[in-house]
């Protein structure tokens, strides 16, 4: 097992020559003409189980807002959030993966899966990714399929704390591959279904259906400290909230109400590196008690409020 580490700064140039191994164009907004500046702080460790498995693992402190589209085909990669967000959006579809959840994905080269990652946040991740060879193995052959496919999964409690059990525990490198290589199996049993990537019906809705969630996702990031009722979004999309439910969780992998609280998270973190106070902040997205906007703060972006605040 190799494995490539360290807590060091990465710079725009870094993430450039990690993208041309990956095939994944990096950009940094911020940082258009000074690739030497810092974007994250951290540690990434990229670990090859052998036999078509390949992992990396980041723990990072994202100093920059940073934007990545992949390129290159993939039979198989599973990302696994443990700290931190991240906006993906894949061929029209949008959602925003947070702390214990996974995104199953299979790319083709045509389309790429685009992913921001905001600034202000600790980020942990875990990405596997497997070869056709490896995939064919481990069961009975795909059917064949044109376009790229993601499916958002939350793992199994007992599978998350696994995965942070052998992150952090010290082990001889041959192992430390068999208990990643364990874990690994495990995601993929968990993350690929049987019919998980290969039937489009499990993730795409009728247009007319898509345009009537869109109007209720529009509404909750156009006012997202407004007391919304899950009967007046269910009647803005002409839908029973049983089915809003149901078809907003299918079309964006999260529920209505967690997509309203990132919605809120996400304008209290602008609030903040403007300046405002956590109180202030609370108050300006919604939440009544600035405890529990804190808490949700950090199980969010990995950090406390706080820091933001004092960091201005």
């Amino acid at each position: 097992m190799s494995t490539a580490a360290g807590v060091r700064q990465h710079s725009a140039r870094d993430l450039q020559a990690y993208g041309r191994r990956y095939g994944i164009d990096y950009r940094v907004p911020a940082l258009a003409s000074r690739e030497e500046e810092p974007v994250v702080r951290g540690e990434v460790r990229e670990l090859s189980l052998g036999q078509g498995m390949e992992l990396v693992a980041s723990d990072v402190e994202v100093l920059h807002r940073y934007d990545s589209h992949s390129h290159a085909p993939s039979p198989l990669s599973i990302v696994v959030m443990l700290e931190g967000c991240a906006d993906v959006s894949l061929e029209g579809r949008t959602l925003t993966l947070t702390p214990g959840m996974a995104l199953s994905l299979r790319l083709d080269a045509r389309h790429g899966l685009r992913a921001t990652q905001p600034a202000g946040q600790r980020l942990r991740a875990l990405t596997l990714s497997l070869s056709e060879t490896r995939l064919a193995e481990l069961g009975p052959a795909q059917p064949g399929h044109d376009g790229s496919r993601m499916h958002a999964w939350r793992p199994p409690s007992s599978l998350l704390q696994g995965l942070e059990q052998a992150l952090t525990t010290p082990l001889p490198a041959p192992a430390q591959r068999l208990l990643f290589e364990g874990l690994g199996l495990q995601l993929v049993a968990f993350g690929l279904p049987q019919d998980t990537l290969d039937d489009a019906n499990a993730s795409r809705l009728p247009p007319r259906e898509q345009r009537r969630l869109e109007r209720v996702r529009a509404a909750l990031e156009d006012d997202p400290a407004a007391e919304h009722s899950l009967s007046a979004l269910a009647e803005l999309a002409a839908m029973s909230p049983a089915s809003l439910r149901r078809k907003f969780r299918a079309a964006f992998g999260m529920s209505v109400f967690d997509y309203l609280r990132d919605c809120r998270l996400g304008l209290a973190h602008d609030y903040l590196s403007r300046g405002f106070s956590v109180q202030q902040a609370a108050h300006f997205c919604g939440y009544r008690h600035a405890t529990n906007f804190a808490t949700a703060f950090r199980r969010r972006y990995g950090v406390p409020p706080s820091s933001l605040t004092n960091a201005t």
